[in-house]
């Protein structure tokens, strides 16, 4: 290392220096880029004999020292210091060699040479973080594995645990289990080298493990904490001191504080506040973009202590360039239930807005691009056919269960999921009346859906709580003749959803009723007239995310356009 004995020249003080003048120097440092709040106390030859900070000198104060007296008097003359060849050495456990001692630094530590002079000053964090080579991820889901193979790729050793042992076998291979944008060629490269994969079967010795797993909700809207507990008892039964735990699922506000560390404590025999730490860093990307927003969005970060914090900071600095640290565990906690809730709520104007317009045959897209242009006051969105996806679905109902827990019942949010939840209901009821209206039996309509994806812009093969699963679940006792398309999901997992797969072409071929349910790019591609002209006459299109022109398609005779 370096000598930087220069760069602190302005902080060295002789023990004969007068307190004030100590002062003086500490209120000085931090315009010299000098880290606040302390003084080193130095002979002649600049080598240490202790240290004074700005506590200190308010603790002399109080005990009737006065600002005239010399700094000796009240100089700490046992400052935690490591040596340079112990700091270069990164084999070496400071953690394990300094242990007790490490447990009673508040921030400081200092860098020496063989001369017992100052090369460097680090806080506590930075020395733990250097202690921190290895990384297990666990849960291998849509949020767990995108950032596996993100942590692998800024130079991390990672390990991606998961219990579906099929999942592990194939990524084991660098085949994705699921579709993101850029992630097989990540996970190909980075596979046996930065990132390994194993499942919960396995033990880990990770120094640092991030919690992944999805927290669903069951049939009467209630989070089911299932798996997060398992993932919690399976970190804990490999715990050890000094690890950093952090929490990047999605969980009811408390969750950390009173379920998870708990757990972690009784499991391990670990103390939370001396043994070990924990972080919440809810993750606030979007599929079909997660790569990109990992890098680019803030990370809301909170820590149970103010190590707990630093340590989360220093890891995420690897990632993104904005972090934004926030007072306590629950704050970050109800962050990611506020941020998917008003989504929730927007969108459930827009819906509203949709079924209002309806009632007087007016065109919703149409009618809310002339509210928001050049209004800048306005960003309404467009109307969907419902809100699909598993966190806008489950989130807010996680933040109603949460807050009525609480004394409080949250109305405006749960109005927003129930106009949401009954768009699916709407669009059933678009075809029942179209069917009664021509005479058809709707047993007997060919039905073409077309979008299984909870959405389709962003690209992705997520599924989970699609609207359009919904429609189908609505669906199926009343036809069992319906087909189904979509860009990016398999054909197998369409058929699971006892949907026959189809071209595009083959799907629009005689078809009573046509379904656009997302809105993947490709479908802009559509030769539309053409398709529609293979139809059924008559035959009901509609056009979920108002991809197509209304007025041109409704001057198709035999074309019954509807849209939300």
């Amino acid at each position: 290392m370096v000598s930087m004995i220069n760069k602190y020249n302005s902080i060295l003080v002789s023990p004969n220096t007068k307190i004030k003048d100590v002062l003086e120097k500490i209120n000085q440092a931090p315009h010299n880029h000098l880290p606040p709040g302390i003084a080193l106390i130095v002979n002649d030859s600049n080598s240490l004999l202790g240290i004074v900070t700005d506590g200190d000198i308010r603790r002399a104060l109080l005990d009737n020292h006065n600002l005239d007296e010399l700094v000796d008097v009240i100089m700490n003359k046992s400052p935690f210091t490591i040596t340079e060849l112990e700091y270069a050495d990164k084999n070496n456990n400071y953690l394990s060699n300094y242990d007790n001692k490490l447990k009673t630094i508040t921030q400081n530590i200092l860098i020496i040479n063989d001369r017992n002079q100052v090369v460097d000053i680090l806080d506590k964090s930075q020395i733990i973080q250097k202690s921190i080579p290895s990384i297990s991820v666990i849960g291998l889901g849509y949020v767990g594995l995108t950032l596996a193979v993100s942590l692998a790729d800024v130079g991390f050793k990672v390990t991606g645990i998961d219990s579906n042992e099929e999942i592990v076998d194939k990524l084991n291979q660098g085949i994705p289990h699921i579709h993101e944008i850029g992630l097989e060629s990540l996970l190909k490269f980075h596979i046996g080298k930065n990132l390994t994969v194993q499942s919960t079967s396995s033990q880990s010795d990770s120094d640092v493990y991030i919690l992944c797993v999805q927290t669903p909700i069951d049939e009467n809207n209630e989070p089911i904490l299932e798996y997060l507990n398992g993932a919690t008892q399976y970190v804990a039964d490999n715990l050890s001191k000094n690890n950093l735990v952090i929490i990047r699922s999605t969980v009811p506000i408390g969750t950390t504080r009173t379920n998870i560390i708990p757990l972690l404590e009784e499991s391990s025999n670990l103390n939370s506040d001396k043994d070990f730490y924990v972080s919440s860093a809810p993750e606030r990307t979007i599929a079909g973009k997660a790569l990109k927003e990992i890098r680019e969005l803030p990370q809301v970060i909170a820590g149970f202590n103010s190590t707990s914090l630093q340590l989360a900071n220093n890891l995420f600095n690897k990632l993104t360039s904005t972090i934004v640290n926030v007072d306590s565990l629950e704050e970050a906690e109800l962050i990611k239930l506020m941020d998917n809730s008003f989504r929730d709520l927007i969108f459930a104007y827009s819906n509203q807005i949709a079924l209002i317009a309806d009632n007087y045959n007016i065109d919703t897209s149409k009618l809310i691009q002339a509210a928001n242009e050049g209004y800048s006051r306005n960003n309404i969105p467009k109307p969907s056919p419902g809100v699909g996806g598993v966190c806008l679905k489950k989130d807010p109902h996680i933040l109603i269960s949460s807050s009525k827990k609480n004394g409080y019942v949250p109305k405006l949010t749960e109005l927003a999921r129930i106009i949401n939840e009954s768009m699916p209901d709407h669009i059933i009821g678009k075809i029942k009346l179209f069917s009664k209206s021509n005479n058809m039996d709707i047993s007997k309509l060919k039905i073409f859906v077309i979008g299984f994806a909870f959405k389709g812009n962003p690209e992705t093969s997520d599924t989970r709580q699609s609207s359009t699963l919904d429609v189908i679940n609505k669906l199926s006792p009343l036809s069992d003749n319906i087909f189904g398309y979509d860009p990016v999901v398999s054909k197998t997992q369409i058929e699971s959803f006892n949907v026959t797969p189809i071209s595009i072409e083959e799907g629009f071929t005689n078809a009573d009723c046509v379904l656009i349910m997302n809105n993947h790019d490709s479908y802009s591609k559509f030769d539309i007239y053409s398709l529609l002209s293979n139809t059924h006459k008559p035959c009901m299109f509609f056009d979920g995310w108002s991809m197509f022109g209304r007025k041109m398609i409704e001057k198709i005779e035999h074309i019954d356009y509807q849209t939300i």
